[in-house]
This record gives structure tokens, sequence and C-alpha cells, in this order.
């Protein structure tokens, strides 16, 4: 019996050696080998696979990665200035602090990725899924995300001055603390969006869905709201001076202590808004009533 035991461990103890250079191998290089070595040398890597590799901190200007798979890829702090992603998959990947200034990400799918501290300064998110994503912190200045699904996703402490959310789908989004002076949100879907202590002067909120949304502390000085859905939104204590409230829906909305001098309020549908005096205001107050602080 002992005998068979012992001619049997050699055997065993190879068996695990193979199994454990097996993983070994795998963990090395998830995607296409060949692929990774082009991507590494700078190349062209259209529609590479890349999935789950390990590229913090590389460097390089002007990569080909159009529609190429890097789902859970690493690339925390690498440079991929003007990038080419369009239509690549970046799921669950890793982003932070990297820099893909004016890179092209139209249609990319970013879908639950940590892009937090990264720079995407005039990058092209169009019409990119990037719902649940993490972009505390990033610098998205003059970036453009029109018509992105932005849903449930995260922008705390962000950068994003002059930057294009156009026709985006921001529900349930937090914005909170963000810099987004002039930034442009017309047409968007911003329902129950957290937009808590937020800088926005003069942004572009038009025509824009925002029902709910958490607009307390907000500096929205000059901003354009003409049109827009406010209904039961919380703009406590927000800086509304100048602000452009025409034809805006702010039923049941609360504006206590609200700052509103010289806001425009012509067509403005106020019925049972609580105005920044913390009075409710009758089916069609005076104006007057409303700027009062």
């Amino acid at each position: 019996m002992n005998r068979n035991l012992k001619s049997f461990r050699p055997t065993m103890g190879y068996l695990a050696m193979g199994c454990t250079a097996i993983i070994i191998t795998g963990l090395a290089h998830a995607g296409d080998p060949n692929d990774v070595a082009s991507f590494r040398a700078g190349g062209a890597c259209a529609r590479c696979d890349l999935r789950y590799e390990n590229a913090s901190a590389i460097a390089i200007r002007s990569a080909d990665l159009r529609g190429a798979y890097m789902f859970n890829i690493n690339l925390h702090r690498a440079r991929l200035l003007d990038a080419i992603m369009e239509s690549s998959n970046l799921e669950d990947s890793n982003l932070e602090r990297a820099d893909l200034s004016r890179a092209n990400l139209r249609h990319a799918n970013l879908s639950s990725a940590s892009i937090v501290g990264a720079t995407l300064i005039g990058a092209n998110l169009q019409q990119a899924v990037a719902n649940s994503a993490n972009f505390d912190a990033t610098d998205l200045s003059t970036a453009d995300l029109s018509t992105a699904d932005l849903r449930q996703s995260r922008f705390v402490f962000a950068f994003g001055e002059d930057a294009s959310f156009k026709s985006g789908d921001l529900r349930g989004s937090n914005f909170s603390q963000a810099r987004l002076r002039g930034a442009k949100f017309t047409n968007a879907n911003l329902t129950g969006a957290n937009f808590s202590g937020a800088h926005l002067p003069s942004a572009e909120l038009g025509l824009a869905q925002m029902g709910g949304v958490n607009f307390s502390g907000a500096d929205l000085a000059f901003a354009n709201m003409s049109g827009a859905n406010l209904k039961g939104a919380n703009l406590t204590g927000a800086n509304l001076t100048g602000a452009n409230l025409t034809n805006a829906d702010l039923r049941n909305a609360d504006l206590t202590g609200a700052e509103m001098g010289s806001a425009l309020l012509g067509g403005t549908n106020t019925e049972g808004t609580i105005l920044p005096s913390g009075i409710m205001a009758s089916a069609r107050p005076q104006i007057k009533a409303i700027l009062r602080p």
C-alpha cells in the first residue's frame, strides 16, 4: 500500500507543477499575447484583445485602439494622449489618474470603470456608455459627453468647465461639489441627480429634465434654465442670481433661502413652490414675492 502511494507522489507533484505553470501563464496575459506585444510596442492595435492586461503607467501617443477589447484592463497612470479608442470596451477598467487628453472614446463602453483623478481634457465621449462609472475628481474640461449614457455615475469634485453633456442620460448621477462653469446640459435627463454644492455659473440647462434634482447650496448664477423641468427640485440655499428660469416648471420645488436677485421668471410655473422666504407660493404668485429674500 505504501509502495503504491510513493509511486504516485512524483506523478501528483508533476501534475501540480503543471497546473501551477498553466495558471501563471494565464495570469500573465489573459488577452492575445501578440496583441499585447503590438500594443506595448506602440503599433496599431485596432480590435486587439487586451483584457485583464496590466498596462499601468504605459505611455503611447496617438495609440490606435479602435474596437479593442480591454475589459478590466489596468491603465492606472497611463499616458494615452490623442488615443483613438472609438467603440473600445473598457468595462470595469482601471483608468485612475490616467491622462487621456483629446482621446477619441466615441461609442466606447466605460460601464463601471474607475476613472478617478483622470485627465480627459478635450476628450470625445459622444454616445459613450459609462453608466455606474466613477469620474470623481476627473478633469473633463471642454470634453464632449453629449448623448452619453451616464446613469448612476459619479462626478464628485470633478472639473468640467465648458464640458458638454447635451442630451445625455444622467439620471441618478452625482455631481456634488463639481466645478462646472459654462457646462452644457441642454436637453439632458438629470432626473434625481445630485448637484449639491456644485459650481455651475453660466451653465446651460435649458429644456433639461431635472425633476427631483438636488441643487442645495449650488451656484447657478446666470445659468440658463429656461423651459427646464425642475418639479420637486431641492434649490435650498442655491445662488440663482441672474438665472434664466423663464417657462421653467418649478412646481413643488423648494427655494428656501435661495438668492434670486435679477432672476428671469416670465412664464415660470411656481404652483406649490416654497419661496426663498419659506412661504409656499400661491397658484399665481407675484414675481416680487418670489424674488424677495
